[in-house]
């Protein structure tokens, strides 16, 4: 079936293959399912007529209607004679009640059935295309052919009523679009056009503009109406040409006009070659000029001969579906009816026909790598934008495998550079993470997004696309849906040497489709390793989620290093949602002093502090082993087994009375500890303690003096789990301290996180 939406008058009413139809016969008429004379199937519904006249009859109620939809019924017609003068008449009933109620009037359309021979004939299928009426619920179709003679009949079988597939925001009728009732929606200056039995694209129905050229030349194909625009606004068109015969020029337009239809403003063009019967889609996208009120689109092919045939098929016009306050112009965002200019690094490009679920329209921007490896592109323009605001920079990239029977790497991102006036490079991304995808399917496809701010002296902003092409099973990238919008950030990431934390706000949030009610949060070390953070009363393992933002104080992460962090998603299975958010990397703190080394609570960071360590460690690891002396050999049976961890005497300084309350109110709670120093200065990495005796002694001799030597016998254990109580930033007392009422408190701080974080903010 060509029509794209689902018949909704049942199978035995519409094909007849149970034997029965269902259907109401007229006057003058005698229904019959028949076998031998069928469209489809083995049977089909006979209309004879009693006497000389017509034969009238009608479907049983059809339900499922829309209000205000439009819809399509097709009745073929079948002759048993080629009496002349035959006139089919197709009526559409609407009603307001799912059975029974009150007529709310009719759709109809006349056909003259012609032609030298019976059987069934395309030019002889009566169209009806209508919007149902508002407060429809249910329609009959009802079929009257008149001049028959007695005993004549006529055969129909492959009934449909349906709602008309339509590009969405297409301003023209189904009819105009499809060409499914008659030509009356398109305009010529010289030849003929005719409903033709042509279907060039899949559901659109079966039907066509076929025009037959008068004389060589070019032909201006137009439709009949003109269509209101407003001026500054994007449209675009589509159809789909086809010349069956012939390969030629197609020139596609669209033209502007003024109230009065008087031409104005620059003719938007395109040039297609299309080959002998090649089916070509075509797409034009224009901005109406300043004194636009109405547009035409021009579909105008060079006829090199008289009788040369061309076909026009599932047309539209609409208002450019370009993404919400989107930067780039609506071919930089789709790549409808041109190849945008991109500079690719490692890749070639070139404009393709892309239509999938995920892309926009049917254009594409295909980006062939050179050699395996990394592929970077940049979208040419400048563009546009204000320092200090935020920008979310996104694309859809599929890659394509040329290999199904191989699940294969790759991975995409995006990116957006920063220029000033002058055009001169201010600031290069540091994108996010590559966004891994490991499938085996042909075409995987990826949809990612990245927010930055704009710095002082940005006046332009270029975005880029990246792509891990090492697969040796890549032949082709797609990108498409390319936005640069202003935005919220989908993150921030704060380091804080004073506290020695990395504090990361997730305000990206899953849509409601994802059903996320879990996330996991990991901290991704530049050494490759990862760990789960912590939150405040649990670690980010399948942690529970329900909003955004998410606020995390990471206190552990690794003393300059580089980091970043993953974000996840999860259902309430514990599945994965799909829905993920990678960050860029960042440094993490670093110590003013090489000479101190943070000794931190892993789950109480308010009680985290700097501290001197007076010599470097001196490591001690026990043996596992025992031996038995055995009767009659001289030595003996050795077991031995893994050594245990590491075990030290640790003797650390301080030399100011606030950290030395901090720390002995660490040791206090008996909790395992964290050492972190500068990378170079004896401790590698997170050292993670437990500690046993504890010793302090004072270093001036003086009671009056601060110094104090602490002794801690200490034991390596592995990072332990928890999650957070409190913050490094301060305590309730801070808050006490800082304001003089709740009032004042609520009139500094927006949220309850901020308190958390930054007490002490006025």
């Amino acid at each position: 079936m060509s029509y794209g939406n689902p018949n909704l008058i049942p199978d035995a009413s519409s094909g007849f293959e149970s034997g029965s139809h269902g259907w109401t016969a007229g006057s003058n008429t005698t229904l019959s399912v028949v076998t031998g004379q069928w469209l489809s199937g083995a049977q089909s519904l006979r209309a004879t007529a009693t006497a000389a006249g017509s034969v009238t009859f009608t479907s049983p109620r059809i339900t499922g209607i829309t209000g205000g939809a439009e819809y399509v019924a097709r009745v073929p017609i079948r002759r048993n004679s080629t009496t002349a003068g035959q006139v089919a008449t197709l009526t559409i009933t609407w009603y307001n009640a799912a059975s029974g109620g009150t007529s709310l009037g009719t759709s109809v359309t006349t056909l003259t059935l012609t032609g030298t021979g019976t059987g069934w004939f395309y030019y002889n299928y009566p169209v009806v295309a209508a919007n149902a009426p508002a407060a429809a619920l249910s329609a009959t179709i009802t079929l009257a052919v008149s001049g028959m003679a007695a005993a004549e009949y006529v055969g129909t079988d492959d009934v449909y009523l349906g709602v008309t597939q339509s590009y969405p925001g297409n301003v023209y009728g189904f009819n105009t679009a499809s060409i499914e009732v008659d030509t009356s929606g398109w305009k010529i200056d010289t030849g003929s056009m005719v409903r033709g039995n042509w279907i060039l694209f899949g559901g659109s129905g079966y039907y066509a503009l076929e025009y037959t050229s008068a004389a060589a030349g070019t032909i201006d194909i137009r439709t009949n109406s003109f269509i209101g625009v407003v001026p500054g606004t994007t449209y675009l068109a589509y159809a789909c040409i086809y010349a069956p015969v012939v390969a030629t020029t197609w020139y596609v337009e669209l033209r502007w006009y003024d109230s009065a239809f008087n031409e104005v403003g620059t003719r938007e063009q395109r040039t297609y070659s299309v080959g002998v019967a090649s089916i070509q889609r075509t797409a034009i996208v224009g901005t109406a000029p300043t004194g636009a009120m109405y547009t035409k689109a021009f579909y105008r092919p060079v006829a090199t001969a008289a009788n040369q045939v061309f076909v026009i098929d599932d047309a539209s016009l609409l208002v450019a579906p370009n993404a919400a306050g989107n930067l780039l112009t609506y071919d930089e965002y789709s790549a409808e009816s041109a190849l945008p200019a991109w500079t690719f690094d490692n890749g070639t490009t070139a404009w393709t026909y892309f239509d999938t679920t995920l892309t926009d329209g049917y254009g594409a921007v295909r980006v062939q790598p050179t050699t395996q490896g990394l592929v970077t592109g940049t979208l040419n323009r400048l563009v546009p934008v204000t320092a200090g605001t935020t920008y979310k920079v996104a694309a859809v990239m599929y890659r394509q495998n040329t290999d199904t029977a191989q699940t294969i790497s790759s991975a995409s991102r995006v990116r957006v550079d920063w220029y000033d006036s002058a055009g001169n490079l201010l600031s290069p991304d540091n994108p996010d993470q590559f966004y891994n995808l490991d499938s085996p399917i042909g075409f995987a496809a990826q949809s990612i997004t990245e927010t930055r701010t704009a710095p002082d002296g940005t006046a332009f902003a270029r975005v880029g696309v990246e792509f891990d092409s090492t697969s040796p099973l890549i032949n082709y990238w797609y990108v498409d849906n390319v936005v640069l919008v202003a935005a919220d950030p989908e993150y921030t990431l704060v380091t804080d040497n004073d506290t020695g934390r990395v504090t990361l706000t997730v305000n990206s949030t899953p849509p409601a489709a994802y059903a996320a009610t879990k996330v996991t949060v990991r901290r991704m070390d530049d050494d490759g390793k990862s760990s789960q953070l912590r939150g405040y009363g649990y670690t980010y393992d399948l942690a529970p989620y329900s909003v955004s933002p998410i606020l995390i104080e990471d206190y552990e992460a690794p003393l300059g290093s580089r980091v970043w962090y993953n974000i996840e998603w999860f259902k309430a299975d514990n599945s994965r949602t799909g829905y993920r958010l990678y960050t860029q990397s960042v440094d993490a703190p670093t110590l003013a002093n090489p000479d101190y080394v943070w000794f931190k609570s892993p789950g109480l960071p308010a009680l985290n502090t700097q501290l001197m360590v007076e010599a470097p460690i001196k490591w001690q690891r026990e043996a596992r082993a025992a031996g038995y002396s055995i009767v009659g050999r001289r030595n003996p049976v050795i077991v031995t087994d893994t050594r245990p961890g590491r075990t030290a005497t640790l003797t650390l300084l301080v030399w100011d009375e606030p950290s030395n309350t901090t720390f002995d109110a660490l040791l206090d709670t008996g909790l395992p500890a964290l050492i972190q120093a500068t990378p170079g200065y004896g401790i590698d990495g997170n050292l993670y303690l437990s500690i046993g005796q504890v010793e302090v002694e004072s270093v001036t001799n003086a009671a009056n003096i601060p110094g104090w030597r602490w002794t801690l016998s200490v034991t390596e254990i592995d990072r332990p789990g928890g999650g957070l109580q409190g913050s490094s930033s301060g305590t309730w007392q801070t808050v006490y301290d800082t304001f003089a009422t709740w009032s004042d408190m609520f009139s500094a701080q927006d949220s309850w996180a901020d308190v958390l974080t930054n007490p002490a903010s006025t």
